[in-house]
């Protein structure tokens, strides 16, 4: 039997307290140590989080189908959408999705948490909590590899690459505003490479002159690199774009939804969500019940 290696910089209060937390998340999360009655409870709590990501992850399918049916084709019933809406239904749609992954991370988050204790990672970002559930053993390189076409025609690794390199009008105004290559937005910096190629004279006005395609945020490797679109199709490349992309697309959408957007929004969204659906389909698939959340 393996035996942990002892904490040699933690004080005997310190190791008393992760004991704690970590017995506190056993009981609550696996419901280790309590009446059957509240055991059952427990593990229906676990079981919402499964019902209600596939719940959202087919409500997200379904309404993007939805959008995708061309009005012209369609014979004696209007379009779902009034044309002009399409954008802004496109983004919840993305928004629904999004959140049926949010409860396979989270859940998987906790689920760790309760098994390895608080010596396993003290605090976690999203980004982390993300990672997780794109990395083996949950999601093993063959399972990337397997998806062949996206659910918008285009094949994983193009999709990947045009989303490297992509931009978009609304991208300034969505991350912030550089006041003399200063950057008010630190979760946008923070995000990866922040190419800042637009200014303001002062707090208020732009000079349009000096405006130039900017705000490109790209994703980096698990080494802190760049991501190069000219290799071929990897993995890695694929758990960045989730990770660095696809999750700030979500923060963005407050934004976004306030408005019908652009066309370059609108491929934007289309491109993120195929690339994420097929991810969530994989985390949703029974052979990972247990491992996320602990079914």
């Amino acid at each position: 039997m393996s035996v942990e290696p002892p904490d040699q910089y933690a004080s005997p209060v310190e190791r008393r307290r992760k004991e704690r937390v970590r017995a506190f998340a056993e009981r609550h999360w696996l419901g280790l140590g309590v009446a059957a009655d509240q055991q059952a409870a427990i593990e229906e709590i676990r079981r919402q989080y499964l019902i209600t990501a596939r719940e959202y992850f087919h409500a997200a399918s379904t309404l993007y189908d939805t959008l995708s049916v061309q009005p012209e084709k369609l014979a004696a019933r209007k379009a779902p959408f009034a044309m002009g809406n399409r954008t802004v239904q496109l983004f919840l749609a993305y928004s629904i999705l999004w959140e049926a992954f949010n409860h396979i991370y989270t859940a998987a988050a906790y689920t760790d948490f309760a098994r390895n204790g608080p010596a396993r990672a003290p605090l976690e970002d999203e980004r982390a909590k993300i990672a997780r559930v794109l990395s083996p053993p949950l999601l093993e390189d063959a399972n990337l590899r397997e998806i062949k076409v996206l659910k918008n025609g285009e094949t994983p690794n193009a999709a990947i690459n045009r989303m490297i390199e992509r931009s978009s009008r609304e991208l300034r105004e969505i991350y912030g505003i550089t006041a003399e290559y200063s950057l008010t937005d630190m979760e946008a910096f923070l995000q990866g490479v922040v190419e800042v190629t637009e200014t303001s004279a002062d707090a208020t006005t732009w000079e349009p002159t000096r405006e130039a395609e900017s705000w490109i945020v790209k994703p980096l490797d698990d080494a802190g690199n760049l991501i190069d679109p000219e290799l071929p199709f990897s993995a890695s490349k694929y758990r960045s774009v989730i990770k660095w992309d696809c999750y700030q697309i979500r923060q963005n959408l407050n934004f976004l939804g306030k408005s019908e957007g652009s066309i370059d929004d609108t491929i934007l969204i289309i491109r993120a969500f195929s690339l994420l659906a097929p991810v969530v389909s994989l985390l949703l698939h029974e052979s990972r019940r247990a491992a996320l959340f602990a079914l």
